[in-house]
């Protein structure tokens, strides 16, 4: 009866995962692939809106996957069966994916800032912000952490993580003891604080590792 987390698992991410393969693919989407996610979305939606399913399946799906070679259909979506999974997960390709998209948001981001005088307004009652013509856009690419932030991951590496991926023992006052320094102690705790966010969802290994899982430089490139 957790109404949020099945939508959430259902329907948000599955859409999330569909739109970043629409704009992967261009206009050179895989129809059998595409056919396989609107069949999964609609079998795990099902359960929860059952009449918008059947609707969707038997009025749009059905007709179309029942005169063709996809394979068994059948016309009650409640007996077609719950998705199978056909391989395993592989995260070295989830962490690249949110790598480039991490990439995109920060260029297209920094773009708009960049257009606008990085956000300066012009002098004077309703003054417009200056439009800019850009024609070139530099990306840096770290091939190691700075050494406040490899201190940081070497701390948290030394810590017995729970179920839920968080840390057993008190991290802050470690931190705080590896950082007298209030400045960089302040840093180091933000650094902190977006990485133990990280393991919670993609656990502790890739989230406190000190060498980069791939070459990011060779990332950007291929794409």
């Amino acid at each position: 009866m957790k109404f949020k987390s099945a939508l959430q698992s259902a329907f948000f991410i599955p859409q999330g995962i569909k739109e970043d393969y629409l704009i992967a693919k261009g206009k050179k989407c895989n129809p059998y692939n595409l056919m396989r996610f609107i069949e999964a979305q609609l079998v795990l939606m099902n359960p929860i809106i059952p009449h918008f399913a059947q609707f969707c399946w038997e009025e749009y799906v059905y007709p179309v996957l029942s005169g063709s070679n996809y394979g068994p259909v059948n016309k009650n979506i409640c007996k077609q069966g719950w998705p199978n999974v056909t391989a395993e997960f592989d995260k070295k390709v989830d962490e690249k994916l949110n790598f480039m998209k991490d990439v995109k948001s920060s260029i297209r981001l920094g773009f708009e800032a960049a257009k606008s005088g990085g956000g300066k307004k012009k002098k004077g009652k309703g003054a417009q912000e200056e439009q800019k013509t850009l024609t070139k856009c530099y990306v840096f690419v770290a091939t190691k952490y700075p050494e406040f932030q490899k201190k940081c991951l070497t701390i948290l590496n030394e810590f017995e993580f729970n179920e839920n991926n968080e840390p057993v023992g008190d991290h802050v006052k470690a931190i705080r003891e590896g950082f007298p320094d209030k400045k960089q102690g302040g840093l180091a705790m933000k650094f902190v604080a977006f990485r133990l966010n990280m393991a919670k969802t993609m656990g502790k290994e890739a989230a406190f590792r000190l060498e980069p899982a791939f070459d990011e430089q060779e990332i950007i490139q291929l794409n």
